[in-house]
């Protein structure tokens, strides 16, 4: 073997350098792609986590949904007055922390009012504008089946407003609601400014709302009304078997579902709804494996909630 010369050792080293270069320039790309990794799992937990969490909000959750310590403290004999009325009290800085506010959330009102606007909001809840043609507020009915709200002694009510916005105002969203006037029984309540729709200029809501009807008619003449979603599952209570029928005027129904939630939450049993011609459904479902008590059902058409109710098994 000849001894390496000067030249040589050094193409030698500058060779090493060069392969100590490439394996290091490997090495980090592995490091980045390992952080993005890490950081996507990381981002996907917290979307998940805020999800389950956002399900009927966090902010003031349970003065929102009448469910905090000072609940006893509310007069549930509505106050008469109106939107121009709701939108002159006098309101504290509004928080997001403070706990329910003496002298102003612990009223009911009630009013009528035309409704112009619809959300389905990211907390769940249905967002109302409440108008009387030149001042405008909010009125929200918390989702029945998320935390807190689903354990209150006013989750009937949550339902039954709720359902007469799904007969009426089907839509997911609708920006030019046009039913005839409503009134609208709710507690006060006092809501930061997020870029709200229809946010009063004092910050007031209905939040929540816990009655709402057409104005100046009977139950009857409310019956009559026009209906653009009919829900019915009976019999209810129901053993067994329960037979659930849709018929929608406007909505198109595609993919249906029928989810049923005990009433801590926990969905316990999610059923098939086929649809008739877009626009009727007429299903029996199995109650064989559900046991005793009350539950609340959601039926979504297409991924999206058509409509909300109680079901008792027995």
């Amino acid at each position: 073997m000849r001894p390496q010369t000067k030249g040589n050792q050094y193409i030698c080293c500058h060779y090493l350098l060069l392969r100590m270069k490439k394996i290091l320039i490997a090495l980090t790309a592995l490091l980045v792609i390992h952080t993005n990794l890490n950081a996507q799992i990381k981002n996907s937990e917290e979307e998940t986590s805020d999800k389950s969490v956002n399900c009927g909000g966090v902010e003031r959750w349970a003065v929102k949904v009448l469910a905090d310590a000072a609940v006893n403290t509310i007069n549930f004999t509505p106050v008469n007055t109106t939107v121009n009325g709701m939108v002159s009290i006098v309101t504290p800085p509004p928080s997001t922390t403070m706990p329910r506010y003496a002298g102003v959330e612990d009223i009911t009102y009630r009013l009528v009012c035309k409704i112009t606007i619809k959300k389905n909001e990211s907390d769940d809840d249905y967002h109302l504008v409440l108008s009387d043609g030149t001042h405008t507020f909010i009125g929200e009915i918390p989702n029945p089946v998320c935390a807190m709200a689903s354990t209150t002694a006013f989750v009937d009510q949550y339902i039954t407003c709720r359902n007469f916005v799904n007969t009426y105002i089907p839509q997911a969203n609708n920006n030019n609601v046009n039913i005839a006037d409503v009134e609208v029984t709710g507690v006060a309540f006092v809501d930061p400014a997020h870029g709200q729709t229809g946010k009063a200029p004092n910050n007031i809501e209905f939040h929540p709302i816990l009655d709402i009807h057409f104005a100046g008619t009977t139950q009857v003449e409310e019956l009559q009304a026009e209906k653009v979603l009919s829900v019915s599952l009976t019999p209810n209570p129901a053993q067994g078997k329960v037979l659930v029928n849709i018929k929608s005027k406007s909505e198109v129904l595609k993919s249906c579902d029928l989810q049923l939630f005990d009433i801590q939450a926990n969905c316990i049993g999610k059923f098939s709804l086929p649809v008739n011609g877009n626009k009727t459904i007429s299903e029996t479902i199995d109650l064989k494996n559900i046991a005793a008590g009350v539950y609340i059902y959601k039926i979504l058409n297409n991924g999206m909630l058509l409509y909300d109710g109680k079901l008792l098994v027995y």
